[in-house]
């Protein structure tokens, strides 16, 4: 150990030498990173801030996208807590499922007729898949919880600056990030707010704060014109109103705030929402008829190879020859469905596996609303984040982004730490 800290001094200072900056940040990366590896529950506030923002960036180090990184520092923490706590792992049917998924995803990387976009999509869902998992280890603690919260506002309200400031400067015909479609930004910005709402709950003095990011994130989102996240958000509304009418005052009276906050954003330069609307209103139509004929594809493709699809990734590469679209056209490269999607990459197994998760989890969450687990408010910012982004997940392709499998990972948390008290009280009992 002490030539090996020798030898890394040794190396530190002939760096600060020859390239002084770099081997500073090199080095304040390494400690960051050491810190990181100790603290799993600071690993996944970190997976989760950088989730809203990987847009901004094209690639991470390395070419590594920052998601990816995070997921890979997540990892590295959580065997680390493995190893010193000698933690008892935590294990419920959820977990089958989405490691089912990815078995069928790494069986038709296989046969994939682009094994690089296979291997890369794969690579993706891998990331999320030990993410869930992860999570359903420690999202149980309500700390952790209101944390994740806190941090979904933070990092969403700077996305949704960031994107707000290339759609009005001109950069971006709709507000987005510049690596990320707008559909996507959308999506990411809309499973957030429930969060946003839940945290109004607490301390009054961060009321003002909460509520002008929820104007932001709500100006970005209407001004990404996602129909997909609208239809989303309509959804969750419905579902608030339909079971949690005692903080409906509060909500609507933070909806107002940031329809105005909206409608302030949109004032500041009409001329640009103006040509906003007028280039989705010329594309509406062609983006219907282009929407079911990607849904009418993906169905196919799904027949056709019911037990592992097409490979990963691999819609795009069927998408003209199916739709009779000419070569040189524009390619769709999801189909804009999240279960078709899967259906059409990883076979209808894999997909109904999808299918079933968003199910348990949905049902897991009014039970645990209903038998008094967790925290009641944070629940149900869950699940109707989760209707969210299941609504919306049947417009857009989102099954390789975080909100499904953060939202499923607490869901499974919740649901097994009730289960184990109320055994244990039950046994006690007896």
């Amino acid at each position: 150990m002490l030539l090996g800290l020798a030898a890394v001094a040794a190396v530190l200072v002939a760096g600060s030498v020859a390239m002084p900056r770099t081997t500073l940040l090199l080095a304040a990366a390494a400690v960051a990173l050491v810190f990181l590896v100790t603290r799993v529950d600071l690993a996944i506030l970190l997976v989760v801030a950088t989730a809203p923002l990987e847009g901004a960036f094209a690639s991470g180090p390395g070419g590594v996208s920052l998601t990816k990184l995070a997921g890979y520092v997540c990892i590295a923490a959580f065997v680390f807590a493995l190893v010193k706590e000698r933690r008892r792992l935590v294990f419920e049917p959820g977990q089958a499922i989405v490691l089912g998924i990815l078995g069928i995803a790494m069986l038709s990387t296989a046969w994939a007729e682009d094994a690089s976009a296979a291997i890369t999509t794969t690579t993706r869902y891998a990331s999320f898949a030990a993410i869930y998992v992860i999570i359903t280890q420690f999202g149980h603690d309500r700390v952790l919880q209101r944390r994740i919260a806190w941090t979904l506002t933070v990092t969403c309200t700077i996305a949704a600056a960031l994107g707000l400031n290339d759609y009005l400067t001109g950069n971006a015909q709709l507000a987005t990030l510049p690596h990320v479609q707008a559909n996507d930004f959308a999506f990411i910005l809309a499973t957030s707010l429930p969060f946003m709402f839940f945290l109004l709950g607490g301390t009054r003095a961060l009321r003002p704060l909460l509520l002008a990011a929820i104007a932001f994130v709500s100006a970005a989102i209407l001004l990404s014109l996602s129909r997909g996240a609208f239809l989303g958000l309509a959804a969750g509304f419905v579902v608030f109103v339909l079971t949690d009418r005692r903080r409906l005052q509060v909500t609507l009276t933070a909806g107002a705030l940031a329809a105005i906050g909206t409608l302030f954003v949109i004032h500041t330069n009409p001329q640009r929402f103006h040509q906003a609307v007028t280039l989705k209103q010329n594309v509406a139509q062609e983006n219907v008829s282009t929407r079911f004929g990607a849904w009418s594809a993906a169905a196919r493709l799904a027949s056709d190879h019911p037990l592992l699809g097409v490979g990963p990734g691999n819609f795009q590469f069927h998408y003209n020859e199916l739709t009779g679209q000419p070569l040189g056209t524009v390619t769709l490269k999801v189909a804009h469905n999240a279960l078709l999607d899967v259906g059409a990459e990883l076979g209808l197994v894999a997909m109904a596996l999808l299918a079933l998760y968003l199910i348990l989890a949905f049902v897991r969450l009014t039970s645990a609303i209903q038998l008094g687990y967790g925290d009641p408010g944070f629940v149900r910012a869950l699940r109707i984040s989760l209707t969210i982004a299941i609504v919306s997940a049947m417009f857009l392709s989102e099954q390789y982004f975080l909100p499904f499998w953060l939202i499923g990972g607490l869901a499974a948390a919740i649901w097994a730490q009730g289960q184990r008290r109320a055994a244990e009280g039950a046994s006690a009992r007896a």
